[in-house]
């Protein structure tokens, strides 16, 4: 089982942060939908070596070998993810969906946006980053849901969803949307978010302005 190293740090962590990395990192160690334990982790591996180098101007990067799980395309694909989202268009999507099958590509997203939102956090709060989990033994499950439609995205989604398309971007793969919500939701909203008057320390507006500025840096298109 994998321990935060929250205790360590003079910030107070939220008990419910806490207990979602938790979660999260016990997911991880787990086999996927439709990748194993190891490959979801040689992702994960992938991911953290990239987004060290974030602030490495990209002719200075040093491109490491992919892990033993994973080929070259695959680890292309993490790459990509991780470093220039931003530029990632419906051409590359579908080239990357076409490559991986749509269902494993939505998968590999699910698990490098959940690494590094706990490495960010971890930045956030001045601890050391978790090591990653051993992978658990077992085979995907390999199970596509019923009820998936084009909603004019990049790949097929949950219609309908009771939630927002941000909630339902990974929905094609509801283990791994679950994976990245489970680390999402309490880190962006806290309980009451739906109310306009938070007594907390960060007001709603002030939250607000953080996130939208966030996203602008990362141009993010929501």
């Amino acid at each position: 089982m994998v321990r935060s190293a929250y205790d360590k740090t003079p910030i107070d962590v939220p008990d419910d942060i806490a207990r979602s990395h938790r979660e999260a990192w016990q997911l991880l160690a787990a086999p996927g939908t439709w990748w194993t334990a190891a490959e979801r982790l040689g992702i994960a591996v992938r991911a953290r070596k990239r987004f060290a180098a974030r602030s490495t101007p990209p002719w200075l990067r040093e491109v490491p070998s992919p892990p033993a799980t994973l080929d070259r395309t695959t680890a292309a694909v993490v790459d990509k993810v991780t470093l220039d989202a931003r530029a990632i268009d419906r051409d590359w999507a579908e080239w990357a969906s076409g490559e991986l099958g749509a269902e494993r590509y939505v998968e590999l997203v699910a698990v490098v946006a959940t690494i590094v939102m706990l490495d960010v956090y971890a930045e956030a709060v001045g601890v050391d980053l978790t090591p990653l989990p051993y992978p658990e033994p077992g085979e995907p499950s390999r199970q596509r849901p019923d009820g998936l439609g084009d909603i004019g995205a990049y790949v097929p989604m949950l219609d309908p969803f009771p939630a927002a398309n941000v909630a339902r971007a990974l929905s094609l793969v509801p283990d791994a949307n679950r994976l990245f919500r489970t680390v999402s939701v309490p880190t962006y909203s806290a309980p009451g978010f739906a109310d306009l008057v938070w007594d907390t320390p960060l007001s709603r507006p002030q939250v607000e302005l953080i996130a939208s500025r966030v996203s602008a840096l990362n141009e993010c298109f929501y």
